[in-house]
């Protein structure tokens, strides 16, 4: 009797070892998708960032298009391939038209260390082109060696549709060129939804700075059924250029999303609109 109560507490012990062991496991992939960082990211492309010892491997969530793109930069060591996740990083997009070049809006930021090993930034491609077209010039002070370089690497620019991208020029605001670029709303649901565009002004064709003193309306409406909707939330300024608030569905089907653009009270621009269409 005594030989069968020692089985039993040694087949108890092993069981509790075997658990504990399984249960203190590191999760994979699948249990944790944050082991992966990239698992939701396509690669665009890789260069080198010559002089800074350093090399940079381009992510986004989809292909490039026109209008704002969040552009997630890993570098690594070109050396030992070890990550690099301090210093200053910071992108300047260009396209060559032959006989003329211009840049775009670009969001760089001033964090000197990554985010989920991530240098992050945004890139509001101004129209469509090819990688002989279109480059993104990478400059990158490493804070390990305290070196700095620069890199460029070539990127394909496709037509976003439905357009995510505006541009206009306001006679009511000194002739400006305004550029106007929707954020989010990918994936747009019956009921609220958040609603944010960007706005920035054409200074040269290399600057083109946030603007922050205009207010903005939204009027969404169903062109097929000649009705709009209620509770949306005029979107407000935040910070950079970036306005948001809230757009309200009541039915699946094509929308359009009107925009009315005020500077001091006056209204500037009330013919530019987004559409989307819920399934």
């Amino acid at each position: 009797m005594k030989s069968i109560f020692k089985m039993l507490a040694l087949a108890g012990v092993i069981a509790f070892t075997f658990s504990c062991k399984k249960n203190n496991t590191a999760p994979d992939e699948e249990t944790n998708p944050t082991s992966n960082p990239t698992s939701n990211l396509i690669q665009i492309g890789e260069t080198y960032i010559i002089g800074a010892n350093a090399k940079a491997i381009i992510y986004s969530a989809k292909p490039f298009e026109t209008g704002y793109n969040v552009v997630y930069v890993a570098l690594f060591d070109s050396t030992d391939g070890s990550r690099l996740s301090a210093g200053h990083f910071n992108i300047n997009p260009m396209m060559d038209m032959g006989m003329m070049q211009h840049s775009c809006p670009v969001e760089n930021t001033a964090d000197t260390t990554t985010t989920d090993n991530y240098f992050k930034t945004a890139v509001v491609f101004s129209m469509p082109g090819t990688a002989s077209e279109w480059s993104l010039n990478l400059n990158f002070h490493n804070h390990k060696n305290g070196l700095e370089g620069s890199g460029t690497l070539g990127v394909n620019v496709i037509s976003s549709s439905p357009a995510r991208f505006k541009s206009t020029v306001l006679s009511l605001d000194s002739n400006s060129s305004v550029l106007i670029s929707l954020v989010g709303l990918l994936n747009p649901q019956v009921g609220i939804n958040d609603f944010e565009i960007t706005l920035h002004k054409k200074a040269s064709m290399m600057s083109f700075p946030a603007i922050d003193n205009y207010s903005v309306e939204i009027i969404p409406e169903m062109p097929s059924m000649g009705h709009g909707s209620p509770n949306n939330v005029k979107p407000i300024l935040t910070s950079n250029g970036h306005y948001v608030g809230k757009v309200n569905f009541t039915m699946t089907g094509l929308w359009r999303i009107n925009l009315k653009l005020y500077k001091n009270g006056t209204l500037i621009s009330s013919d530019q609109y987004f559409e989307t269409t819920l399934q």
